[in-house]
């Protein structure tokens, strides 16, 4: 088993776009990965279960994988986090206002 500490780095906090990023990523491994937060557990396959951390910025979270490719998938979803969700290229798609 894996355990890791990640942080929500991302302005607009951990929403349903990252909810669906670490769901989609998590449903490509067999390990079991879990988020913690305080005494509430989230499936990582589970949008609702993300969803219901509410996890603004800078909230830390721990992620544990348990299974044959928890290594690779602790990676990976890790890496979102690192890179926020790709929150900055997403932002830069956005019409700009003038």
């Amino acid at each position: 088993m894996i355990e890791t500490e990640v942080t929500v780095q991302n302005s607009a906090g951990f929403h349903v776009r990252d909810a669906s990023l670490v769901c989609k990523t998590a449903m490509k491994f067999n390990s079991q990965l879990r988020l913690h937060k305080g005494g509430a557990v989230a499936d990582c396959k589970s949008c609702l279960d993300l969803l219901s951390l509410m996890a603004p910025q800078g909230t830390e979270l721990v992620l544990t994988a348990e299974g044959d490719d928890e290594q690779a998938a602790t990676n990976e979803i890790v890496k979102l986090f690192n890179v926020k969700f790709y929150e900055d290229e997403f932002a830069s798609l956005a019409p700009q206002r003038s």
